[in-house]
């Protein structure tokens, strides 16, 4: 990201060099008059907002590398062979081409969006008025929590293991707009500032018109205009901020915290109708099957281009040393067998076309029906992880279980029995519910786990320990350090 800066920088000092100093008093920074056409009107306001929000579905972040590509092949979900270009990446290989140069581009796509955030909150600053306090409230809140997802998942990618040295050092955090290079803290100091950013979210998300009027549902709140209305469910809302807190939490070691944050959510969906599970028939409708369970998500983001990504990654037409897919002995395992388990009829199956034998990835396949309200998303947060962080910090294990079973029977699964051993049965569910979305790396990584199944290898494990866990940081950070 620095680089990029820096190059932003020479550009604008080579400019300037080209004008006269006579000229150049009277001429206005180029970047003041863009600052004024952006931010003296609303529309200018809500376009840079949205812009926030496609940085974030960018193939280096959760519209790629974040959800479906590098950090699922860091978790082991496909068997990447020696011809796989990101073969080096599952073999944890950090100093090769390929990764780095995957890395790097995560790297400094995240920071440039940290970048653009705060450049956000100053500018608005800058034009009291413009729009009123309640819309304000609202953009700033969900500016302020898009920062601490990335801050915070740059800590889980590129930081230590958080359970064994929580002092060690791991990102530098960002909350002006600044091209200086930030310190890099230690990880827990990067917890604490990622946990006051979303405590500052919620407080000026309290009046979210989620929790009165749902996820879709334009209403007559501020003033009538959709922007801050309409779509809540494609926006880090105020339900939303309170999942991702519950999962910061928990990944903190605080275990009581994430329960309360966890419960609490699962609380508010039982006193409404905004949330309710995705039925079977919904998931596996033969038409325009919900792949995605859209109603229990409380953040997903609106990817256009989610269909390319598809085919680019998951379709049936490329070839066997090119498509992303799981060995089916491993793919069978996760969901014991189970084809009543409606994540994965739907989502895994045996094309008719292209000549595979094993099961593909369909879950980001479009649907005959494009006014599905489900179509373009890529869920983010969601309440599945509720139950399983509710169930994980229980402080009754048959408690834990019921949690689980409530998921499970939502999920086509029968109930598991009271001596059932919760640590394994969460970690099992993890493996089922999150495929395609970034999510069980970091699970492995959190709990520290020793072991995990070898992706590219029909049986066996691969040992995992700070080498495999610990993404280095880039080139380009460190060199600026």
């Amino acid at each position: 990201m620095k680089t990029y800066l820096y190059k932003i920088i020479l550009v604008l000092l080579i400019s300037v060099t080209a004008i006269s100093c006579s000229d150049f008093l009277d001429v206005v920074p180029q970047d003041k008059i863009l600052e004024d056409q952006t931010y003296s009107n609303e529309a200018g306001i809500q376009n840079a907002h949205n812009g926030l929000y496609l940085q974030l579905t960018a193939n280096e972040l959760y519209g790629r590398q974040l959800t479906m590509d590098a950090v699922e092949v860091l978790g082991q979900q496909y068997n990447m062979p020696t011809s796989y270009i990101q073969n080096k990446m599952a073999s944890y290989a950090y100093s090769e081409a390929v990764p780095k140069q995957t890395i790097t581009a995560i790297w400094e796509k995240a920071y440039t969006t940290i970048l653009g955030c705060n450049r956000f909150l100053e500018s608005v600053d800058k034009y009291p008025g413009v729009v009123s306090t309640e819309k304000m409230n609202e953009l700033k809140g969900e500016t302020i929590a898009i920062r601490a997802m990335l801050h915070f998942d740059m800590l889980r990618l590129f930081g230590p293991i958080y359970k064994v040295a929580p002092s060690n050092p791991a990102v530098p955090y960002y909350d002006i707009a600044t091209t200086k290079a930030n310190p890099i803290l230690p990880a827990k100091e990067v917890i604490t500032k990622v946990l006051a950013d979303l405590d500052l979210s919620l407080t000026l998300l309290k009046n979210d018109p989620i929790l009165t009027s749902g996820k879709y549902k334009a209403t007559t709140a501020f003033d009538g205009n959709p922007y801050y209305s309409a779509n809540r469910g494609q926006r880090l809302n105020y339900l939303a901020v309170k999942c991702l807190k519950a999962r910061v939490l928990l990944y903190a070691g605080d275990k009581v915290g994430a329960s309360t944050v966890a419960n609490e959510v699962i609380a508010f969906t039982k006193t409404t109708s905004f949330f309710p599970w995705t039925s079977y028939l919904e998931a596996t409708n033969s038409e325009s099957p919900d792949r995605t369970f859209s109603s229990e998500n409380f953040f997903s983001l609106s990817d256009y281009t989610l269909y390319q990504k598809q085919q680019q990654l998951f379709d049936s037409s490329l070839d066997n040393l090119s498509i992303y897919a799981p060995l089916l002995s491993r793919l069978n395992a996760v969901f014991e067998s189970n084809d009543n388990d409606y994540r994965s009829l739907p989502s895994w199956k045996v094309p008719i076309t292209g000549g595979k034998t094993m099961k593909t990835f369909f879950k980001y396949e479009d649907v005959p029906n494009k006014a599905k309200v489900f179509r373009l998303q890529i869920p983010i947060l969601k309440l599945s992880e509720m139950y399983l962080i509710a169930a994980e910090t229980s402080t009754v294990p048959a408690d834990g279980i019921a949690l689980l079973n409530t998921l499970r029977f939502n999920r086509g699964l029968v109930n598991l029995s009271t001596s059932a051993v919760l640590t394994t049965e969460i970690a099992k569910e993890y493996k089922k519910e999150f495929i395609g979305e970034g999510q069980l790396f970091f699970y492995y990584k959190r709990n520290n786990i020793t072991a995990i199944p070898n992706g590219s290898a029909a049986s066996g494990n691969i040992t995992m320990g700070p080498l495999q866990y610990v993404v280095p940081l880039p080139d380009s950070e460190i060199n600026f350090q």
